[in-house]
């Protein structure tokens, strides 16, 4: 299904939640906005996975400057022109103002402010220390209270356990797409859909995980295989197509739409054992150590993951792995560390491609003979 299916079919959708009755809360922030909380509150948690062109970046410029980060600009400019395909927007009731970086506080507070929709704060500790995860547990709580303000009703254990586990089943099941061996676009358009969707897509996603396994499709045997890290490629962006075009083929998706999310799965046990079930989504927090806000050793951590998938897939698989960094034009958190993360790659024997960008329409051209020079590099 191509994008304007979904974005179509995803509209249709949440007109039918808000008459269902459910409130729908937007937005940026990467990994630990605590989707469980909010569904348990009858709230459906949107998240802002759009990508941008330049029509949208420079719609943003009325209130921030073009140097400010290209997916950030992307969704200003999707609330203040509201193209066609995103007139769902009009029906977000709150948004969350966070801290995954100083853009996302920034934009969240200026599409709050001025597209005149209520805002609702949760700010997340960088660090991973027993007071962080105090204060990380004290703004759920603050959360649980807003929402529970909204909704007139107390949000009981049982329900956000129910929650907590519902997402996780689901979870699971996109780590079993995660390691379908089909083609990266194919791959990307399921997790696409399912993290706009949510656990109410899940069984469509058991569906086709059953159909891939019992109808494989070779994939051509002279495709560079790519690990593909930094910013995440959103809807209605064209970066796994020149890929692909290029004779690459995404294998493995290490980003906030991808293995980040997905990854993030609560042990049964823990579960099981836990009483109070905000407990369970500080613990989340805790061990999510490959999101860029894990400080001090997110940089550590995602060397050794990156080391470990390479050396783990050149054993089972038998071929050379490459690594494309996708750096979104002025992204804080993903540009300043590039260098650093390809040195000590490369160091290892991993090659690795930094590919900087925005959304111009102009940068494909050269954005296509960079990924081919390198793929071809990799023979």
């Amino acid at each position: 299904m191509d994008d304007l299916s979904l974005l179509s079919d995803f509209s249709l959708f949440l007109k039918e939640k808000k008459s269902e009755g459910y409130k729908i809360v937007a937005y940026l922030a990467h990994d630990n906005i605590p989707e469980e909380l909010l569904d348990a509150a009858g709230f459906f948690p949107l998240r802002m996975i759009f990508g941008g062109n330049d029509d949208l970046m420079d719609a943003s410029h009325d209130y921030l400057p073009p140097s400010t980060c290209a997916f950030a600009q992307s969704c200003i400019g999707l609330f203040s022109t509201k193209p066609n395909l995103f007139k769902f927007l009009e029906l977000v009731d709150y948004f969350i103002v966070s801290n995954h970086c100083v853009s996302d506080v920034c934009v969240s507070e200026i599409i709050s402010r001025y597209f005149n929709i209520s805002r609702l704060n949760f700010y997340v500790p960088y660090t991973k220390n027993e007071s962080s995860l105090k204060y990380f547990k004290l703004e759920l709580l603050d959360l649980k209270n807003k929402l529970e303000g909204i909704i007139g009703a107390e949000i009981t254990n049982e329900r956000l356990l129910e929650s907590i586990n519902k997402y996780n089943q689901f979870k699971k099941v996109l780590l079993e797409v995660n390691e379908l061996e089909i083609l990266g676009s194919e791959k990307l358009k399921v997790i696409h859909r399912a993290m706009l969707y949510g656990p109410e897509f899940q069984p469509d996603l058991d569906k086709f995980v059953q159909y891939v396994k019992e109808n494989p499709s070779p994939i051509s045997e002279t495709s560079k295989d790519i690990l593909f890290t930094g910013c995440s490629i959103f809807i209605n962006d064209n970066m796994v197509d020149l890929i692909e075009e290029g004779g690459g083929n995404i294998v493995f998706f290490d980003t906030w739409i991808g293995n980040h999310y997905y990854s993030q799965i609560i042990n049964d046990n823990s579960i099981n054992m836990e009483k109070d079930p905000l407990d369970l989504l500080v613990l989340k927090f805790k061990n999510n150590v490959y999101g860029d806000h894990s400080v001090p050793n997110f940089l550590e951590h995602k060397i050794s993951q990156i080391e470990n998938y390479y050396q783990d897939y050149s054993k089972t698989k038998g071929k050379k792995l490459g690594v494309i960094n996708h750096i979104i034009k002025f992204c804080d958190h993903i540009s300043l560390m590039s260098s650093f993360l390809k040195d000590r790659l490369q160091e290892k024997g991993i090659q690795v491609l930094n590919l900087e960008r925005d959304y111009s329409r102009a940068n494909r051209g050269q954005l296509s003979t960079r990924i081919e020079a390198y793929l071809e590099m990799m023979k």
